[in-house]
């Protein structure tokens, strides 16, 4: 238990340790970290060491902050199981018993953590499930892990034989519960309880739930960081291509919030020194050097970790979005799902201004199985362009099973949707050849488009 100035409720926090029912007493023991306070809360801490001796132990130094006065908690402990209780919050009292009955009965599971039920500084119910409506993740979902903090502090029951890999936490980390949440995952299983559900408490010293403007800036900068740390950080195989792009994506999602929170797109959101410049730029490289050899899950994990070390880093961000357009189960966006191995594309605008070329497009193609005509239609209304294309195919005969391949991409495209769809294509029919080094073949070039579709296949 960290304790800072926590006077008002730290005596509650320990008695409901003390007091989990259906619980050997001699099996619990509180270790509670005095972190510097100001006020009483090592006095009350010790009256209540000294009425339970063996039971609680108070701990005295300097203030280190949260992480550091856990690390210290867990540098005392002695159990073969560490729980975290924060001071100013409550244990229903069979949590540690129903906990425990899981990590019991599933020894691949290395921490378990509970829903929480906030309450007021008076233990009135303000929210009873914080978790309500969602699913938390579990097993060895890093990337959902990282998307955000699912797992609260007086939640979580890990073992003892894991310490060595989870403490200390890093002390420039902002919380050590997320931290424990996702490395937990990167080492073991981890297992959720919606029942019994820790108790946190929200007070005006913890005014972070819940905050806007500067202070809310100010949390999504302590996400940031820590969503980045472990970003710096993934490696392959151990981590899987999934967790990577959901991670990074959870990156940008607190990123562009911040953004738009700061009121500016150039707020500086973290700090990145000319050496992480160098290597943002040198693991990009690699990125790329990994992808030309074929290794897209190695190159996805070193593009993740360049653009983790500089956000800015443009060579960092496109070796990222390369290496992600080429992923065939890749998260986000896939505009060419169930295509076939070849991909013509067409923009709608030039079927609308030359409603024959569908139809000639057709005939040339006719017969050639394994083929889908991709028409673009990302940057229109979605309805009206498939209603127009469907008046065009039906004008030509193709709105039956038999026959062309048609594919309908409508939009919007975020970035690496568009990235997918032009990685996708095998050939372009257009009036205008783009400077992409796709081939691109006229109204009169058919035949030649047939030809190369044939010479692919």
């Amino acid at each position: 238990m960290p304790a800072y100035d926590a006077e008002a409720f730290v005596a509650e926090a320990i008695l409901s340790a003390l007091g989990q029912e259906d619980y050997p007493a001699d099996a619990v023991e509180v270790v509670v970290v005095d972190d510097g306070s100001r006020d009483r809360t090592a006095a009350v801490v010790q009256a209540l060491a000294d009425r339970h001796p063996g039971r609680v132990r108070l701990v005295h130094q300097a203030n280190r902050g949260l992480v550091g006065a856990v690390n210290a908690a867990a540098a005392h402990a002695r159990g073969e199981l560490l729980a975290l209780l924060d001071a100013d919050d409550a244990w229903p009292a069979d949590k540690l018993r129903r906990q425990v009955d899981v990590l019991a009965a599933r020894p691949e599971v290395g921490l378990v953590y509970t829903d929480m039920c906030v309450i007021d500084a008076e233990g009135l119910v303000l929210d009873p499930s914080w978790l309500a409506g969602s699913t938390p993740p579990e097993g060895r979902d890093v990337g959902r892990l990282l998307e955000q903090n699912f797992v609260t502090a007086s939640g979580v029951v890990l073992r003892a034989d894991l310490a060595a890999e989870l403490f200390p936490i890093p002390a420039e980390l902002p919380w050590a519960d997320w931290w424990l949440g996702v490395r937990a995952a990167q080492l073991s299983q981890v297992a959720y309880l919606s029942e019994p559900k820790a108790l946190y408490r929200f007070h005006g010293a913890n005014m972070s739930l819940g905050s806007t403007g500067p202070t809310r800036l100010r949390e999504l900068r302590k996400s940031l960081s820590l969503q980045r740390w472990f970003l710096r950080r993934m490696q392959t195989p151990q981590t899987r291509v999934e967790d990577l792009e959901r991670a990074w994506d959870a990156f940008v999602t607190l990123a562009t919030e911040a953004l738009e929170v700061a009121g500016s797109p150039f707020a500086r959101l973290v700090e990145v020194d000319e050496a992480e410049r160098l290597d943002a730029v040198h693991g990009a490289e690699e990125a790329r050097a990994l992808l030309a050899a074929g290794a897209r899950h190695d190159a996805l994990g070193a593009a993740v970790r360049a653009a983790a070390t500089d956000p800015s880093c443009e060579a960092a961000r496109g070796a990222l979005l390369e290496v992600r357009a080429q992923l065939p189960d890749g998260l986000g966006q896939q505009p060419l799902a169930g295509a076939q191995a070849v991909v013509v594309g067409v923009p709608a605008d030039e079927l609308v201004r030359d409603e024959a070329l569908l139809g000639a497009c057709a005939r040339a193609l006719d017969g050639v199985r394994g083929v889908t005509l991709a028409i673009d239609a990302s940057t229109h209304d979605p309805r009206e362009a498939a209603a127009r294309i469907r008046e065009l195919a039906a004008a030509h005969g193709l709105d039956g099973d038999d026959g062309l391949d048609l594919a309908l991409v409508t939009g919007p495209l975020d970035e690496l949707g568009r990235a997918r769809l032009a990685h996708g294509l095998s050939a372009r029919v257009g009036a205008r050849a783009l400077d992409d080094g796709l081939p691109c073949f006229g109204a009169g070039q058919l035949d030649a488009l047939r030809a190369f579709v044939l010479a692919q296949r």
